[in-house]
């Protein structure tokens, strides 16, 4: 299993050498991104097999936790790593379909999850109704009604092998999300649109994974909500909205550093 601590130290190699934000967003879904990838077969999205299960980061500007995660599951390289939000990079600060192994480019909120609901429909219609989509979101993305429609329409045709993750770190970019707009109680949101709903630590791994695992075994709609922490692991970006925006300098970094 890939080590949580390992992604993180990456993500803020990344973030200082390139002078990106979005650390807290990326902190926040490390463990989710761990799990999922965990629960994927990654060699078959490696060689790009029609089978392969496929994955979504809807949440498209924590880019640099998932391509921190797809370093350390071998799915990007070192070099390619370490041109993070360079000039020319094909690793800007939203994920992109330019990359190896990326299913979609996203940070648009809001569109990840009805190409991921239209994958689901297509893989089933292909014959490869047991591939896995994931689609992971944030809590602050799913107040966009694309989302509801994507929903909608999946509840409709039950798919049961798509599994929406949400990264419930109650900060919308600069404010919590309940000011900008109240969704909770969230497990009545999904399970009102058909869905059951896991609710874990987002931070545990083993639990995540579980959830996936109960859920591929399952025959109904799914949704899980993973509980999280915005800045997890770097003590003074924990809970705090400016941690969305600012940038790593080398105090900061060693700082951070330290605390892992």
């Amino acid at each position: 299993m890939v080590d949580p601590e390992a992604v993180r130290r990456t993500v803020l190699e990344m973030l200082h050498r390139s002078g990106a934000s979005h650390l807290g967003s990326s902190m926040s879904m490390v463990e989710i991104l761990i799990a999922v990838y965990a629960a994927c077969n990654v060699e078959a999205i490696r060689g790009r097999s029609p089978a392969r299960d496929r994955v979504f980061v809807s949440k498209g500007h924590a880019a640099a936790a998932t391509y921190a995660t797809m370093f350390h599951y071998g799915l990007l390289d070192a070099a390619t790593i370490e041109t993070y939000h360079r000039d020319g990079s094909l690793l800007s600060g939203h994920v992109s379909h330019a990359v190896p192994h990326v299913e979609h480019s996203t940070g648009a909120l809001g569109h990840g999850l009805p190409v991921a609901v239209g994958t689901a429909l297509g893989l089933r219609s292909r014959g490869f109704a047991n591939a896995t989509v994931v689609c992971v979101l944030g809590d602050g993305e799913i107040q966009e009604g694309s989302v509801w429609e994507a929903l909608m329409l999946a509840a409709h045709h039950r798919l049961d092998k798509l599994i929406p993750i949400v990264d419930n770190n109650r900060i919308s970019s600069i404010r919590p999300t309940r000011e900008v707009l109240d969704m909770e109680p969230l497990r009545k949101r999904f399970s009102g649109q058909g869905f059951e709903v896991h609710q874990v630590d987002g931070h545990d791994v083993a639990a995540i994974g579980a959830a996936i695992q109960a859920i591929r075994g399952g025959a109904v709609p799914s949704v899980i909500v993973a509980n999280t922490v915005k800045g997890k692991g770097v003590p003074f970006a924990e809970h705090q909205p400016i941690w969305h925006y600012r940038s790593l300098d080398d105090q900061t970094l060693r700082e951070a550093l330290r605390a892992l």
